[in-house]
């Protein structure tokens, strides 16, 4: 059994009541880094020219929920669960405000430029999808080399 991060405290319901009178994307990333501190990992300004299909999801979420994109958000973890209400709710936030959010695991920065690319094991994903992919994966950009 894996010890799972960042789940609700007693106190959830207190929480959930202030995130939803804070006001700034920067009040929320306060309130994150208080109550669980180390989930919020980096930011990004882009993802890898390498992987248009990233850039063009970012895109259309971003299109679909009317704002803009800001930042590329990784953190320790994401989770999707009830135990997780907090962790899903200061997500959502972020993404609202035009973050995409992602584990920090998945993705790497591309030590050059700082751009983000996929970890080896979704970049095998995306290509068995036959996403647009370098040939083979690099942790930096085909045009940092």
């Amino acid at each position: 059994m894996t010890l799972q991060k960042y789940l609700d405290p007693s106190n959830a319901i207190d929480i959930i009541e202030k995130v939803k009178t804070l006001r700034t994307i920067g009040e929320i990333k306060l309130l994150a880094e208080e109550f669980f501190p180390g989930w919020y990992v980096s930011t990004a300004k882009e993802y890898s020219k390498d992987y248009p299909s990233l850039t063009e999801n970012w895109k259309l979420i971003c299109n679909s929920i009317k704002t803009t994109q800001a930042q590329i958000l990784l953190v320790d973890e994401v989770y999707f669960d009830d135990e997780h209400s907090i962790i899903r709710m200061i997500s959502e936030c972020f993404t609202r405000a035009g973050f995409s959010v992602r584990k920090k695991n998945d993705y790497t920065e591309c030590s050059n430029c700082g751009s983000i690319i996929p970890s080896v094991e979704l970049w095998r994903i995306f290509k068995e999808k036959g996403f647009k992919v370098p040939i083979t994966w690099s942790s930096d950009c085909v045009s940092c080399f």
